[in-house]
């Protein structure tokens, strides 16, 4: 919470004193609030639910013991208590605008944005929640109802630098890149050192194509902030298009190392089912090749019992939440880069050098939009090189709710050898790639019992999405790979709009009314899909053999922006 959301929290309190109660209230309150402030959630915890065992349901006491149960990643707890807190005070904007940040918090962007609206309602003054009203209408996708909510806190508080960076970023997404430059550079006025306005503004000079421009605004981030790891990426793929591969993989590992090889403790929330399945597979696949040492013994043992109890609980869920101790157990190595092995660039090129050039050009343009496929893509000692990099690299952090992980180009998927093979696949294709650079790239493994991509488009120009599981663990030959739609993207929708997985009946239903029709595209080790990034697609039905070597892995490669179709 920020300085004005503590002095709020103060003003309630002092409210909360007045009350029938309140001179016994007050110690309680007060002691628990310098608790909680310093980081002593469980005596802050203590204080409060003694405050409410003397009055209880107290609004302000359920509010802070709301908050504990936030900073605790309680996030279900802290709702239901902010929520109880509201039914005892409902016109408090504090208590509304909070249960906000913790919906938001849990990507319950529709229900943060309601509690959001209930603050400004009862406050136009807060502006702290017209920015976050802002930020929850960005991440659905109603960029313009975003801008409105950032222009009203600009409008009541001119020098307040997050809305205008936020602002910029609003702009930035509707394509307004001079709109979007106007906003950062008044950020900028009101704070010469605000690191993520810097990083902002190198993104539109990226996207216009000024590279020294953009190097200097993330450089400038970087000297701000030295642990900014989004800077430290976009620095990486700066230098990637000024092709100085040498600096950078310097950036990308930096920016990794930020993210996942700290000493800083480490919270861990609840646990998707998929992520303790993979985790546990991945650390018995590196003990039993001596690729992990013995003080990692706990962490493994700790996710086999996780992975006992998981199998025991019926709940219906797909999370697991861990006790105190299993936290405490799998904190060190659960968000570590414990292993990365080399993945070098090979000397003698790392796409496989039989590729008829002009052929593959020519298919990808006889179709509009375009939808090819490209059999053998890598040579064969590329293609072993990354399958062994993503069995053994402990770079999987994100799982996702259809039970598949993920890991980016800044996260520490970045290695000598994808790099070489980005450069290798726009070179070589020039007719296909045209200007077009890379801008992101990613890969996925997947559980084999559960589902894959839901229906999306991306945001670029050129899609190039690979696979390098051996077909041998695919128990459907006609299946297991892509499915795209041959009709674009619409191009008034938003990146949010496209990519969001409760747009899936909008989708289908644009794609209906146009007729469009599915290009299933069956799954084999090496093949690539290039397609047009505008058009919708979604990983085909999956059916892989049980067993870690035999998790299918996808690799996307991401090349220009959608707004640059030439």
């Amino acid at each position: 919470m920020n300085r004005a959301e503590r002095r709020r929290q103060d003003k309630a309190a002092d409210r909360a004193l007045k009350s029938d109660r309140g001179r016994e209230l007050a110690p309680l309150l007060s002691e628990g609030m310098a608790h909680h402030r310093a980081g002593r959630l469980q005596e802050a915890e203590h204080c409060y639910q003694r405050a409410l065992e003397l009055v209880p349901s107290h609004p302000e006491a359920l509010h802070l013991l709301g908050l504990v149960a936030y900073r605790a990643g309680q996030l279900d707890r802290a709702v239901a208590l902010l929520s109880e807190a509201i039914q005892g005070d409902p016109r408090n904007a504090t208590y509304h605008f909070n249960l906000g940040v913790v919906q938001q918090r849990d990507a319950r962007h529709e229900e943060a944005s309601q509690s959001y609206r209930t603050a400004v309602t009862l406050d136009t003054g807060h502006v702290e929640a017209w920015n976050n009203l802002g930020n929850t209408l960005r991440q659905l996708g109603r960029i313009d109802e975003a801008i409105a909510a950032y222009e009203r806190a600009v409008e009541r508080k001119p020098d307040y630098v997050e809305a205008h960076n936020n602002l910029g970023v609003a702009s930035k997404e509707q394509g307004l890149l001079e709109r979007a430059l106007a906003s950062y550079d008044r950020a900028l006025q009101l704070n010469p050192n605000h690191p993520e306005t810097h990083w902002n503004r190198g993104l539109v000079w990226q996207e216009l194509g000024r590279l020294d421009e953009a190097l200097e605004a993330f450089e400038t981030a970087i000297r701000i902030r030295p642990d900014y790891a989004k800077a430290h990426h976009s620095l990486g793929l700066v230098h990637l298009w000024q092709q100085r591969l040498d600096r950078a993989m310097p950036a990308f590992r930096r920016s990794a190392a930020l993210q996942h090889d700290h000493q800083r403790p480490v919270s861990i929330g609840r646990l998707h089912r998929s992520r303790i399945k993979h985790d546990l597979e991945q650390a018995q696949y590196l003990m039993e090749r001596g690729l992990l040492g013995p003080e990692h013994r706990d962490y493994l043992e700790t996710l086999r019992e996780l992975q006992k109890r998981a199998a025991w609980e019926e709940s219906g869920s797909r999370y697991l939440q861990p006790e105190e101790n299993e936290s405490r157990a799998i904190a060190p190595s659960f968000n570590r880069l414990l292993h990365q092995p080399d993945c070098s660039a090979l000397v003698g090129g790392a796409l496989n050098p039989d590729l008829d050039v002009e052929e593959i050009e020519r298919r990808y343009h006889a179709k509009k939009p375009e939808i090819m496929f490209v059999d053998h893509l890598l040579h064969d000692d590329a293609l072993e090189s990354l399958r062994r990099f993503c069995r053994e690299a402990t770079i999987w952090k994100r799982d996702y709710d259809n039970g598949y992980l993920g890991t980016f180009l800044g996260e520490g998927f970045a290695s000598p050898l994808l790099l070489q093979i980005s450069e290798e696949l726009r070179l070589r294709f020039p007719r296909i790639f045209k200007n077009h650079r890379l801008n992101q790239a990613w890969a996925f493994k997947y559980d084999s019992e559960l589902t894959g991509l839901n229906v999306h488009a991306d945001a670029a120009a050129v899609n190039v999405n690979f696979w390098i599981t051996e077909d041998a663990a695919n128990l459907d030959p006609e299946g297991g790979g892509l499915v795209v739609w041959d009709k674009e993207a619409p191009k008034e929708w938003n990146f949010k709009e496209y990519n969001n997985v409760k747009n899936k009946h909008k989708i289908f239903e644009f794609l209906e009314a146009q007729g469009a029709e599915a290009v299933t595209i069956p799954y084999r080790e090496n093949r690539a899909v290039i397609f047009n990034s505008d058009l919708f697609h979604e990983t085909g039905r999956l059916r892989f053999k049980e067993g870690y070597e035999n998790r299918r892995i996808n690799v996307t490669l991401l090349y220009g922006y959608r707004s640059k179709d030439g």
